[in-house]
């Protein structure tokens, strides 16, 4: 097991890198804006599933793989950023009466995976912090389960939030002129979220 006062910094650390607005948490932003919260969801699902394998990649000392994957992790970053675009293209140029971010459940979430694991911040939090933090030569199959639990825990929990917070101001925005603004503002959201990973 993972003694306490080190997982309490690994949960510290990691909950401010989640909370941390960047692109994963902008685009939960704009699908709350434009599709409420139930349309979140499966982008949640998504990240969360990005980061239990980048911090197992780490945990189990793949760290090292990863970093000499650096052209498939371009891509994979590349890919999430278009597809991030073209959702803010899409939100941009929709009709004040359509909701936006109206995407298949399973493009939702795949679109955040790959977002996830092409993500430099993410990919620096599990292979430089999570060692500094948990001492990984250690690291039993219970300590594993702890880490688990932390990134099922926190992820969901942190931009639930977001997602909540973004769906009851869209609650306020019903109107066609205000919706127009709102699906620009998604749009716009969300464009940026895409070139942020682009230049990251």
């Amino acid at each position: 097991m993972i003694p306490l006062h080190s997982l309490l910094l690994y949960c510290g650390i990691y909950a401010a890198a989640i909370a941390t607005p960047g692109p994963g948490i902008f685009a939960i932003i704009a699908r709350a804006l434009g599709g409420g919260f139930r349309s979140t969801i499966p982008a949640v699902l998504g990240n969360t599933l990005g980061d239990l394998i980048l911090m197992s990649l780490s945990a189990f000392g793949l760290a090292v793989v990863a970093r000499q994957m650096g052209g498939l992790f371009l891509v994979v970053k590349l890919a999430g950023a278009a597809y991030l675009i073209w959702l803010g293209y899409k939100s941009w140029t929709a009709p004040a009466v359509a909701a936006n971010g109206q995407t298949s459940q399973g493009r939702g979430f795949w679109s955040q995976l790959a977002l996830t694991l092409g993500n430099p911040k993410a990919i620096v939090m599990f292979v430089a912090i999570l060692p500094t933090a948990i001492d990984l030569s250690r690291l039993t199959p219970g300590g594993y389960l702890q880490l688990c639990i932390c990134t099922l825990v926190l992820i969901p929990g942190i931009e639930f939030l977001y997602a909540a917070l973004a769906d009851r101001a869209r609650l306020f925005l019903a109107g066609p002129v205000a919706r127009r603004r709102m699906n620009k503002g998604a749009g716009a959201i969300m464009m940026g979220a895409g070139v942020g990973v682009v230049v990251s």
